[in-house]
């Protein structure tokens, strides 16, 4: 199901490209049951208001974060939030302090199912922003964006728990999907988001290639760009010579994973327009617990963020 989403924007801007030697930069973050302060029935346990998640616990959680996306995100042109659950969330975070930062659009990739959902906060304004959507999988957002003179698709994506029942051949469902939108995308594709699969170890759904190559794989993931290919997409932090500021995005129990990831079609390394120039973890000590991991949002004190850590990709035009 391809479905358009209505897109807001608090500001106006300009559609006019953009001078040689545009950089533009997309941050993934899983915002960890980022629940508005409406009780809908179906809510996590925590995020209720008889669980002490009301009006004004919400309000101080939205502050608090914005000013943390504000200073440690707000150089990237897009912002793709997992686990929102609804606009307001997003219009919010603009008002306590994002708007200030450059950011003007967002919209959520909601298909009527579900509870929690990707969505995004950008400072450009988005050429077009669809919901891709099949049974049983959790709905793929996609927005495109002019930078410089190159259209640049942004796939926002939350693959399925692996949690849940199922949960391997769901993800793999949904990677499946995801290449077939990436590949049928004419333009520079990113696919950024919590992908619940770390290509280091090898799954149905996704796998580093060539280590982990298996023809029967959904998508493929390398950190050469030289060998991207229909199926195979670069992703930096599966570069073997990349300096990063953590083992991970992910921590559980004791061991850490990248299931956060930005993943770039062979466009971000031909040569013409846009190319390939950084990527980072963002892990600032006030997101760490005591032992360096990331520290989810406890509505108990009001403390934590999430148990992820944001990652950044940034593009530069020669």
């Amino acid at each position: 199901m391809r479905l358009a989403i209505l897109l807001y924007a608090l500001l106006l801007a300009s559609c006019s490209p953009s001078p040689d030697g545009e950089v533009f930069s997309v941050t993934a973050y899983n915002a960890y049951a980022l629940f508005d302060s409406t009780d809908d029935g179906d809510e996590y346990e925590g995020f209720r208001s008889r669980d002490g998640y009301g009006r004004e616990a919400y309000q101080e959680r939205i502050r608090r974060l914005a000013i943390l996306l504000g200073r440690r995100c707000s150089s990237s042109d897009v912002l793709v939030l997992s686990e929102v659950e609804s606009e307001i969330v997003l219009h919010d975070l603009l008002e306590h302090g994002l708007r200030g930062k450059g950011f003007s659009y967002y919209g959520l990739a909601s298909d009527g199912t579900g509870t929690l959902f990707t969505g995004f906060i950008s400072k450009k304004q988005p050429l077009s922003v669809t919901i891709h959507s099949i049974p049983g999988c959790r709905p793929i957002l996609e927005a495109s964006f002019m930078a410089g003179s190159e259209c640049v698709t942004v796939f926002g994506v939350h693959f399925r728990s692996r949690l849940d029942d199922g949960g391997e051949e769901i993800r793999e469902e949904e990677a499946r999907y995801l290449r077939m939108l990436m590949e049928s995308c004419p333009s520079l594709a990113i696919a950024a988001g919590d992908f619940n699969a770390d290509p280091r170890f090898p799954e149905s759904a996704m796998a580093l290639y060539p280590d982990g190559y298996d023809s029967s794989c959904a998508f493929h993931v390398t950190g050469d760009p030289s060998r991207t290919a229909q199926g195979i997409y670069f992703s930096p932090f599966m570069d073997d010579g990349a300096v990063l500021a953590e083992e991970g995005t992910y921590c559980y129990g004791g061991s850490w994973y990248f299931y956060d990831n930005a993943l770039l079609s062979g466009e971000c390394w031909d040569g013409d327009g846009l190319e390939y120039c950084d990527a980072w973890i963002t892990s600032s000590e006030e997101m760490k617990d005591l032992l360096g991991r990331p520290r989810p949002f406890d509505a108990s004190d009001g403390l934590g963020y999430s148990d992820h850590f944001p990652v950044t990709v940034m593009l530069r035009s020669r």
